[in-house]
Formats: structure tokens, C-alpha cells, sequence
């Protein structure tokens, strides 16, 4: 955009201040054509006789670039301005401009002539002010190519070191006069050339491209890494809540006072192990423990007392249980133990064992402590509320025949 509003336009103006003005014609060449430069403050005016004695008879205003100017790079100009008021006998009659160029490829400082013609030829008329041409527009003069046999790759226009500028008469002129009047030249250009910008936006944009790629993939590691972090962190507290929803379900289905299990804990399990001892025709006893005169252990130890007699005879039944059997605390100082795979006479035996454990045990609070233990057998179909029943009608029958014995009941 920049670029479309003149942002990087340059002018520049050739004039007597930087440019050596002089007249040619074919006198030099057999011709006997008279010319004569005029300044008039602001034109260089040139008048010429055109003779008739020469062969290609011309006139010329020649601009040969002084030291302030030296030569003349115009690769980075795209236009040439002239404005020339041109006196002819003839009506639209056409002048040439030449823009010459040196280079050692094909030019030579003794021979003047072998400096590249690029031309142009047009009609200016007379008042028409500017008249702007493409330097794309010029040719090298085909004569001047085969003069110098100038190699292919060196006959294409050439501007980046005009040394003179010439305008001159045109083709066919006649015997008579002529005058150029040159008001104004004036070469436009870039700074920077559209091609060059463009490559200078490109590499903007790719250097911005790559700022925003660097940038965005170090926002996404950063989001990434951060992610990475609050994953950990969620690891982390999940982990914390696994282990806290451990220690409540613990909490829910283990007894606080003994350590062993409570009755939540066999509503869930009791079911499953009933069921898998009917379809595998497994044997599932049970044993029903209660603490002999527990009262009266309260009533001498007090409460607290009593607490720690439950907690120690939690611990003792637990380290006497087997790895398949389950100790639960049913209520107050009743306690069962359910024994997998264990038929009613594998039960009895086992119940007998805790019984004398419990009488022999030397107890932290010195009391002497027996317990009553009533056995049954599941019986298949049976209700398991009817089944702990006849566990407990059990154990009432051992209290009632003196405690501190095992009774054992199969049937109702």
C-alpha cells in the first residue's frame, strides 16, 4: 500500500547544475550543418541548419554528465520524463532520444560511438508539457549492434551506467531549420523496486510467520507443561481421594472399637458367599461368640474398661481366625465368625479352640474372661436371617447350660 501511494517514489532531474550541455551535428562527419545553443534561463534551446552536403545529416542536444552527477544509475528508475517543444517543417515529425550506456563489455572511453544506444523515438509537438516514458520502452539501436558485433546477452537495453544523453533530429530530416527546445528532464523511480519490496514483504511475513510459530509453540509447550502439571496434580488428589475413600469405606464397614468388621460389611459380602457356596456345594458354617457377664466386666472395669476388653478380644479372635474367615462385630460384646468352606463339625472344632484361647488367655486387666459359642451350618435354600437365627438360638442354649461352652445346631 505504502509502495501504491508514492511511499517510495524518487526524482531525479538533470539540468545545467549537474549535466554539461553541448551541441552536436554532422559537421564533424563531412556534413555542413550549423547548430547553436541558446539557455534562456529556464530552456536549452537548440537551432541547427540542416546542410545538405552530409549523408545522414542530424543535430543533437548532447548532456554529458558532470562530476557532481558522474554517471548516471537508473536500474532502479522505471520512467523517463522529457517535456521538449519540437520546431519542425514537417507536422508531428518525430525526434530520437538516446540514453547511452557504458560498460567495458562492449565500450571503450576513445571510441565515444561504442557506448550502447538505447533509443526512443516519438513526436513531441509543441506545448505539450511532460511527456512520460517507460525506460522499458527503449531499444538498442540493431545498427550499433552489428557495428560492434555485440554478443546476444549484451544487446538488451542497459541503464545502470548512462554516461551521456543525447536528443536529437529525427529520420528523413530536410535541408531547412530546426529547433529543439528541452524545458525539463526528469527520471522517476523507486527506492526500493516493487520487486524488492515484494521480496522484503515476503520475508516479513516470513519472519513474522516464524515469530508467531515459535511464539505459538511456545504457548502450546506452556499449555502443554501446564496441563502436564495439573494432570499430576489431579493424579495426585485423585490419588489422595482413593486413598481417603479407602480409609472411609474402611471406616464404613470396619468396626472402630475392634478392628474387625461390622455388619455393613457382611450385608454386602454375605450374600455373594452364599451363593457361591450353593453353586460350588461348598459347606458355610457359622460361629456366634458373646462374652460371658460382660455387665459385670463393666461394672468393675468401668466403660472404658469394658471398651478395652472389647478391643483386646477383637484382636485376639482376629489373629486365631483363618485367612478364609470372616470376624465381625454383630453388637455390643456379640461377635460371629463366618467360615467358609467349613462344614458343621469343621466349626465345632474350630469353635472349641477359640473357647479355650479365651479361657487361658492371660488378659491385660487380669480378670479371668470365658465366652459362650453357638455353631450352625447353612442349609441349602435357606433364609440367611434364619440361618444366623439358629447360630444364636445356639449360643443361648450354651448360656442357658452354664456358658463357657459350645453348642452346636444343625437342623431348626
Amino acid at each position: 500500500m505504502l509502495h501504491f501511494l508514492g511511499g517510495f517514489d524518487k526524482i531525479l532531474e538533470v539540468n545545467v547544475r549537474n549535466a554539461l550541455y553541448s551541441s552536436v551535428d554532422d559537421s564533424t562527419q563531412g556534413g555542413n550543418t550549423q547548430s547553436f545553443l541558446d539557455f534562456n534561463g529556464k530552456s536549452v534551446v537548440l537551432n541547427c541548419d540542416i546542410g545538405e552536403k552530409g549523408k545522414w545529416p542530424f543535430c543533437e542536444i548532447s548532456l554529458e554528465l558532470n562530476k557532481n552527477l558522474a554517471a548516471l544509475d537508473l536500474s532502479s528508475f522505471h520512467s523517463m520524463g522529457i517535456d521538449v517543444d519540437y520546431f519542425s517543417p514537417v507536422d508531428g515529425e518525430r525526434l530520437r532520444v538516446y540514453l547511452r550506456n557504458f560498460d567495458p563489455a562492449y565500450s571503450t572511453e576513445a571510441d565515444p560511438v561504442s557506448y550502447k544506444f538505447n533509443a526512443i523515438e516519438y513526436a513531441p509537438g509543441l506545448d505539450n508539457g511532460i511527456k512520460v516514458i517507460p525506460l522499458k520502452s527503449f531499444q538498442v539501436l540493431s545498427w550499433w549492434i552489428a557495428e560492434y558485433e555485440v554478443p546476444i546477452e549484451n544487446s538488451s537495453p542497459q541503464f545502470d551506467n548512462i554516461v551521456r544523453i543525447e536528443i536529437a533530429t529525427g529520420s528523413h530530416i530536410k535541408p531547412t531549420n530546426y529547433t529543439i527546445k528541452l524545458n525539463r528532464l526528469v527520471f522517476y523511480g523507486y527506492w526500493l523496486s516493487e520487486t524488492a519490496l515484494l521480496k522484503i514483504n515476503i520475508l516479513m511475513w516470513v519472519v513474522t510467520a516464524i515469530y508467531f510459530l515459535v511464539a505459538e509453540r511456545r504457548r502450546l509447550a506452556e499449555q502443554v507443561n501446564e496441563m502436564g502439571a495439573k494432570a499430576d496434580y489431579l493424579k495426585q488428589v485423585n490419588q489422595q481421594l482413593y486413598q481417603q475413600s479407602l480409609a472411609f469405606e474402611e471406616m464404613a464397614f470396619t468396626d472402630n472399637l475392634t478392628g474387625t468388621q461390622n455388619r455393613h460389611a457382611v450385608d454386602r459380602w454375605l450374600k455373594d458367599i452364599v451363593d457361591f457356596s450353593q453353586r460350588n456345594c461348598h459347606a458355610l458354617s457359622l460361629v456366634y461368640i458373646d462374652i460371658d457377664y460382660f455387665k459385670r466386666i463393666n461394672d468393675t472395669l468401668g466403660h472404658h474398661g469394658g471398651d478395652e476388653v472389647l478391643k483386646e478380644f477383637g484382636r485376639v479372635l482376629k489373629l486365631r481366625a483363618r485367612k478364609t474367615d470372616v470376624v465381625v462385630r454383630w453388637g455390643g460384646e456379640e461377635f460371629i465368625i463366618f467360615c467358609p468352606a467349613t462344614n458343621l463339625r469343621g466349626a465345632r472344632e474350630f469353635a472349641e479352640m477359640v473357647r479355650e484361647i479365651v479361657e487361658n488367655y492371660q488378659w491385660t486387666n487380669g480378670l479371668p474372661i470365658t465366652c459362650s459359642i453357638g455353631v450352625t451350618e447353612y442349609l441349602p435354600g435357606e433364609d440367611i436371617e434364619a440361618f444366623i437365627k439358629r447360630a444364636d438360638n445356639a449360643l443361648c442354649k450354651a448360656k442357658q447350660q452354664g456358658r463357657n461352652r459350645v453348642v452346636e445346631v444343625f437342623g431348626s
